[in-house]
């Protein structure tokens, strides 16, 4: 029907209708999201699955052994840092506990967590004194003392509690709108971790395809030229999460083994953790270092802990910074060290830390259309 319109009224069809898509789209983000990180996911996983079939393996072979290589390792990664938080949330349990009894016969119980803390500080205090400073003696907050008063309150104030319970239903109407709201969003949550593989999977088979049905429909004068600088993106953005994903694996790598040879505590949990955590730049390393050093008083005194963490986490820094960063990323998206330095320099200026995440995707974008679209206008500029 639109086809055997006139071109004026054909492109104005087309374009009102491009507006509706859009505006659909725009209605239905919440859905789409799963989709485009799927999408985004194939992109990145594309070249490995691609390495894997010139093996001899077939695409579905390929794309089923990269999922469960996958899967394996996170399964296992997972399984080491599950059972470390359960050590450590175990440990300080038992500080919320009333003191073991001593029984004859058997050796004494272990210092809980906060007595451990408690030991340190005291340590300390007595350093700062010796050292001629006026301080007074430091307490770690008392988990039991916590949970007595908790404890106590509820029993003091068990009738005024039920009262106020009784008045809260009534009230609980009003609120049941944002409750649903809240487990909506947590069930969107959890729905990304089972939408986002399935259309990874998908996508990993249809992909050459759809670029195929979307290139057919470009203008024919500028498919071969939109087609390549489409593409030459793609490849930057994919090249730039998959090294960004390098470089936090291999900074939790250093950071544990730093952590392991210092001898701080659940060194596994806290150095993948924190490489986790350097996708956010600043923050993320820096709380990593907070609970690092505060797990590691169990064992250390203060200024031990201080430095064992405060060298590794520095060297973990510098070893981003100057190593990693440029090496991976600047490789893997054909930009010089300095330009990658001078983009998280003027993301950071510019619009903070989302700059500084945003930084060198957007840099490497910039430099793939001038090169296309800007420098040949300005060469044909400078020849005239």
């Amino acid at each position: 029907m639109i086809e055997n319109l006139s071109r004026a009224k054909r492109n104005v069809a087309l374009g009102l209708l491009a507006v509706l898509v859009l505006w659909f789209c725009w209605t239905i983000r919440s859905v789409l999201n799963p989709l485009l990180l799927g999408y985004l996911c194939a992109f990145v996983l594309a070249p490995l699955v691609e390495r894997v079939e010139v093996l001899g393996f077939s695409r579905r072979v390929a794309v089923n052994l990269t999922f469960v290589a996958g899967f394996i390792l996170a399964g296992l990664l997972s399984l080491v840092l599950v059972l470390q938080v359960r050590s450590l949330a175990l440990e300080i349990y038992r500080s919320a506990r009333k003191p073991e009894t001593p029984v004859e016969g058997l050796p004494e119980p272990e210092p809980a967590f906060q007595e451990k803390l408690q030991l340190r500080v005291t340590e300390f205090t007595e350093t700062l004194r010796g050292w001629g400073l006026d301080v007074g003696p430091w307490q770690v907050p008392d988990l039991q003392a916590l949970r007595d008063m908790a404890g106590a309150f509820l029993e003091e104030h068990e009738e005024r509690l039920t009262a106020a319970a009784g008045a809260s239903l009534q009230a609980a109407g009003r609120g049941f709108g944002f409750l649903a709201r809240f487990i909506g969003g947590l069930v969107s949550i959890a729905g990304l971790f089972v939408l986002v593989p399935l259309y990874t999977y998908y996508f990993l088979f249809e992909q050459e395809r759809i670029h195929g049905f979307v290139k057919r429909y470009l203008p024919v004068r500028e498919r071969e030229r939109i087609s390549r600088v489409a593409r030459r993106i793609g490849q930057a953005l994919a090249s730039f999460f998959r090294g960004r994903l390098s470089v936090c694996l291999l900074k939790g790598v250093f950071l544990s083994l730093g952590l392991l040879i210092a001898d701080v505590p659940y060194a596994l949990l806290f150095g993948m953790l924190s490489g986790l955590l350097s996708i956010v730049p600043f923050f993320g390393p820096f709380l990593g270092f907070l609970l690092a050093f505060f797990v590691g008083l169990t064992d250390h005194g203060v200024i031990s802990a201080l430095v064992r963490t405060g060298v590794v986490f520095g060297l973990g820094e510098l070893v981003e910074g100057y190593v990693l960063l440029p090496k991976i990323l600047g490789d893997s998206l054909g930009l010089h060290p300095m330009v990658v330095f001078f983009a998280l320099l003027a993301g950071g200026a510019a619009i903070g830390v989302l700059g500084i995440l945003i930084a060198i995707p957007v840099t490497a974008t910039v430099v793939i259309l001038l090169d296309e679209f800007v420098l040949p206008a300005l060469k044909d500029f400078a020849d005239e």
